[in-house]
């Protein structure tokens, strides 16, 4: 019950303090309208998708729009390479007397590209010949000293290397004109959440199996989560579960002696999930799996040997077979409900499968969990 205070309280202070937070993408046009929803970016900079509530996909390529970004600032922008040839999107990273941008080239490969002052296009620039190209748009400058060993390691073909270069060469060349550093937008975006919910286990922890009815097999879970999204179906999910394992398996009436086993303790799970996300509509289905670590304590678990003699013995003995530390898998699927400037709300399936204890040579404690849970993030 304390579990839940706790994370009810965490809801709701993090609810006040994001319940008016807009997360909408932007996109402007060729024809300079600004268009907000949710972007998809399915081409690595070549195209790009938008999706607005009641209204079909659009998708725009270089041609036909300007920009686009999301609340940390622009992603990409578009950009003709060289005098005559093709629009393509390009992400901003120095923006000056001379700017410089990142995209890929037409095979794939990652390249810079220097727009000089006063140009309409940007030039790429080779890895195989930077340093001609640099020397040819980047002159007037003799304390760079391109193509030195010093000025090669300073300037390495990487994004610290090149947009110092540039942030430098503006600074000597117009020293009274600002440059400045765009911080890479890679379009992620970070949500927190909570979760509550229940579960239904079997155990393991025996080398015979458990031969009993089984009963009294439901648990509960609460814990918060971390969910990492960008401008892809796929995200990435972190989670800290708080865990009650909970079961009971009856005797059977022909042994002797008979034994009641009670399953009962705690797990903080840590897993980690890969999310594969349908739509961009209000209701988005859901699949998500991945690997899952976990911490046991407050092991209640017990035997119960009851001897039918003339004294009828009974002696509980507590499993020792449960180790501290449990690996294990999980899979799930599931719908959540976004609208903008309120909190998602999700209802998930999931099954887990973990290893308990990793002491016994021929035997390996585990358990598989069925579990149900309602989540809300902001």
């Amino acid at each position: 019950m304390k579990s839940f205070v706790l994370l009810a309280a965490f809801g709701l202070t993090a609810f006040a303090a994001t319940a008016q937070r807009v997360n909408q993408d932007y996109l402007v046009t060729a024809g300079g309208d600004t268009l907000r929803g949710r972007l998809q970016i399915p081409h690595k900079l070549k195209t790009v998708r938008l999706f607005q509530g009641g209204k079909s996909i659009s998708e725009f390529t270089p041609v036909e729009a300007v920009s686009y970004g999301d609340a940390s600032g622009p992603i990409g922008v578009s950009k003709r390479i060289g005098p005559h040839g093709p629009a393509q999107f390009v992400a901003p990273l120095v923006l000056g007397y001379v700017s410089l941008y990142a995209g890929d080239d037409t095979k794939g490969d990652h390249r810079y590209y220097l727009q000089a002052a006063d140009s309409a296009y940007v030039i790429e620039v080779p890895p195989a010949t930077a340093t001609l190209v640099l020397n040819r748009h980047l002159g007037g400058c003799a304390t760079l000293q391109l193509g030195t060993e010093e000025s090669n390691r300073r300037y390495r073909y990487k994004y610290v290397g090149m947009s110092r270069l540039i942030m430098d060469y503006n600074a000597c060349r117009q020293p009274q004109q600002a440059s400045h550093l765009m911080k890479p937008s890679k379009g992620w975006h970070a949500s927190y959440g909570i979760k509550l919910g229940i579960n239904a286990s079997r155990f393991a922890f025996s080398h015979d199996p458990y031969m009993g009815n089984h009963s009294k097999l439901i648990g509960y879970q609460a814990g918060a989560s971390l969910h990492l999204t960008n401008k892809t179906a796929f995200s990435v999910q972190l989670e800290a579960t708080y865990l009650s394992l909970r079961s009971l398996y009856e005797p059977t009436p022909v042994s002797n002696p008979t034994v009641t086993t009670s399953i009962d303790y705690s797990q903080l799970q840590l897993p980690l999930l890969l999310r594969y996300t349908i739509g961009h509509g209000t209701v988005r289905p859901y699949l998500n799996t991945g690997l899952s670590a976990g911490v046991n304590f407050k092991n209640y678990s017990t035997d119960l040997y009851q001897y039918s003699t003339q004294a009828d013995i009974s002696i509980k003995k507590p499993i020792s077979a449960l180790g501290n530390f449990s690996l294990g898998a999980a899979a799930g699927m599931g719908i959540m409900i976004s609208r903008p400037s309120m909190p998602t709300l999700s209802l998930e399936a999931r099954y887990d499968r973990m290893l308990d204890g990793f002491s016994y040579v021929y035997f390996t404690p585990n358990h598989e969990s069925l579990r149900l849970e309602l989540g809300i993030s902001f």
